[in-house]
């Protein structure tokens, strides 16, 4: 008999889901829309997606605090640090590079399919904007991924590794529709499309992030693998074109990354079944039946 499942999930997922509507409800009574992958994004929606990104964490820290402490919090989510700083630091840098390796074989698959053009490498002036993005932003990304690899994953494992990964990677994929209906990841479709290739593309990815994070036993390496998503690999997929980029049809959220990322799940789930259980690294606290 499985044990019963962890205590903690639905409070979570409730004031996750909540908070993320609500922090979209400016956008929703302004009327805002992406209606093209030309158009920028507004300081309001900015701010309004900076909220959203941080609601996870801070339910999650709030959750564990309540029943821990506010010092055994950090260790519960896999803030500390779960290795020595020089593994940390590999992990991390590995980590950086899964999401644009992805990235670079999906645009290949684009271009032979004629969405995708590249025109030029990107130079020194275009990587260090974006290296500083990603500092001022790496915050927003702990904002995340302490609630969705920290609290969240763990609590899933329940069901066992694959489908618990692939049942968070549908809750990140369905957290995200107060900002996908708004055009946010492919504008000009429409929500109808937009929604469920959303949630899809999220399963694949938030499956990889996972395993990055049960691989390393800590969220750093997690939150680096989504910083190179959304600051380097989308805004790269853009500079490196001669062209107006359809992110449907090229880039890391498209279709045409489908294949390659399915590829590297299959890939991960397979090195995971020859180590068996005794050979695969630590899971993370709390993911054997037992809230953290």
């Amino acid at each position: 008999m499985k044990p019963n499942p962890p205590s903690g999930l639905l409070p979570f997922l409730s004031i996750s889901f909540v908070g993320a509507w609500l922090a979209m409800v400016p956008l929703w009574l302004d009327g805002l829309r992406r209606t093209s992958a030309a158009q920028g994004t507004p300081p309001v929606a900015a701010l309004c997606m900076i909220l959203m990104m941080l609601v996870p964490a801070l339910t999650a820290f709030g959750l564990t605090a309540r029943r821990h402490g506010l010092r055994r919090a950090a260790r519960i989510l896999g803030l500390a640090r779960a290795t020595p700083w020089r593994h940390e630091l590999r992990s991390v840098a590995i980590a950086l590079t899964i999401p644009l390796g992805l990235t670079a074989a999906g645009l290949a698959v684009a271009a032979l399919a004629g969405r995708y053009s590249p025109a030029h490498l990107p130079g020194p002036a275009t990587i260090a904007p974006l290296v500083l993005s990603a500092l001022v932003s790496l915050p927003l990304y702990f904002g995340e991924e302490l609630g969705w690899q920290g609290y969240l994953l763990p609590r899933l494992l329940h069901h066992g590794r694959t489908r618990g990964l692939l049942i968070g990677g549908a809750i990140w994929g369905a957290w995200h529709v107060p900002m996908t209906a708004l055009g946010g990841s492919y504008p000009g479709h429409s929500v109808l499309l937009g929604i469920p290739v959303a949630v899809v593309t999220a399963m694949l990815l938030g499956t990889v992030i996972a395993t990055v994070r049960l691989s390393t036993g800590s969220v750093w390496a997690a939150v680096a693998a989504h910083v190179s998503l959304n600051e380097f690999a989308l805004p790269l997929t853009r500079e490196v074109s001669d062209r107006l980029v359809d992110p449907l049809f090229a880039g890391p959220l498209s279709i045409s990354t489908w294949p390659v990322t399915a590829l590297a799940v299959l890939g991960a789930w397979q090195v995971h079944r020859r180590r068996g259980t005794a050979g695969a690294a630590p899971e993370p606290s709390g993911s054997h039946g037992r809230a953290s």
